[in-house]
């Protein structure tokens, strides 16, 4: 692989503090805190500071029956996803984004040697890291013409 995007480790990416979690909350309190920290996923570990889990959005979305609020009730370890898929921060983005798409992920923990969190990466912070490295390219505002999109894109 060449250019700078491949060999950018994760580390170099500015990631956010996980929201963490035990693994006996209950989901309305998960749903509070991903809301408080502006955050699309949570990390669940054990009492050691392990991941044993991750829960994101998009599970709170398809998991959980809504009809009534006794969901609200359940604990996280009910509904998580268990064992998640991880990268280290010397890894490189690259790396991520394989996970990422052929997982079909959006949120991937970063972890240390012992497999504790020291972050967690998104989809959106790659883009954001691409975006500073090529802000020509994609934050063209106004438009340059020769770089609006011949076609209708997105939605």
């Amino acid at each position: 692989m060449t250019g700078i995007i491949p060999k950018t480790a994760i580390a170099d990416i500015n990631s956010r503090e996980p929201v963490r979690i035990g693994k006996k909350t209950s989901l309305i309190d998960v749903v509070m805190a991903m809301k408080e920290a502006l955050r699309g996923a949570a990390i669940i570990e054990d009492n050691t500071g392990k991941i044993i889990g991750i829960i994101t959005e998009r599970d709170l979305m398809t998991k959980i029956d809504h009809s009534t609020l006794d969901w609200h009730d359940v604990r996280v370890d009910e509904v998580m996803n268990q064992n998640p898929k991880t990268i280290k921060a010397t890894q490189f983005i690259h790396e991520a984004l394989s996970v990422m798409n052929t997982c079909r992920f959006r949120h991937l923990p970063i972890v240390d040697s012992d497999n504790h969190a020291v972050g967690i990466v998104s989809i959106r912070d790659i883009i954001m890291h691409v975006a500073k490295l090529y802000p020509q390219e994609f934050l063209n505002l106004p438009p340059e013409p020769a770089n609006e999109a011949a076609a209708r894109y997105g939605g």
